[in-house]
């Protein structure tokens, strides 16, 4: 992963837009210039809190605004924190790529909100147990109503999270096929962010691994 020196940057004159500008082309993560504008310039970015929807439940903040100050935030918590450690943070998780990917699905409140579920008091993340994440999924598909449940020997487990599978119930307990539902894509749950994701039915649980390791989402239209 790229590291940029904004002491360099800092030193060269530029102001902060345009160090944004430089490191972005060298391939820095939001994270990190989000470090080096807090750091060299002093630039707040998380701003205050903010109401993040209306009585109707629409976003009122853009997408890219909802990633900075969920970012911010996350710099505000761990004000001692080095670069380096938010390198390899960064490193471990790919918070950044993440948090973009849910603000630019529309998904505001997950965005801004994560580090409050998850984050503890030294920089790194309290993940989600495997027990949580099955619980984030049985309420999601409503399991206890008794109509579908988990396929719990299926699931799939990577270093960041896992992906569910599920069934109706009546399929499960007699094997009859005429009892199994249709369009019930794979939900996938990342363990740092504590994000539920529907992944699809057209391809391969594989598939959808693949474009969220890439993107942060499993359905890349989505960050578009």
């Amino acid at each position: 992963m790229p590291t940029v020196d904004f002491q360099i940057l800092q030193r060269k004159g530029l102001r902060p837009d345009e160090a944004v500008l430089e490191a972005a082309e060298a391939g820095a993560t939001r994270l990190q210039i989000l470090k080096g504008l807090a750091d060299g310039w002093g630039v707040n970015l998380c701003g205050p809190d903010r109401q993040t929807s209306d009585k109707a439940g629409y976003p009122t903040i853009e997408a890219c605004e909802a990633a900075t100050i969920a970012l911010g935030a996350l710099l505000l918590r761990y004000p001692n924190a080095s670069a380096e450690e938010f390198d390899r943070f960064e490193a471990e998780t790919d918070i950044s790529q993440k948090v973009h990917a849910l603000a630019m699905a529309n998904r505001i409140t997950d965005a801004i909100a994560f580090h409050e579920r998850l984050f503890d008091d030294r920089l790194g993340l309290t993940p989600l147990t495997a027990e949580a994440s099955r619980e984030l999924v049985a309420e999601f598909i409503q399991e206890d109503l008794g109509a579908l449940r988990i396929q719990d020997h299926s699931t799939l487990r990577y270093p960041w999270g896992a992906i569910y599978l599920y069934q109706s119930a009546e399929y499960l307990d007699t094997g009859d096929f005429s009892k199994m539902v249709a369009g019930n894509a794979p939900l996938l749950v990342d363990r740092y962010t504590g994000a539920l994701w529907v992944t699809g039915t057209k391809e391969r649980p594989d598939h959808y691994v693949e474009m969220y390791e890439r993107t942060g989402s499993p359905n890349p239209i989505d960050v578009a």
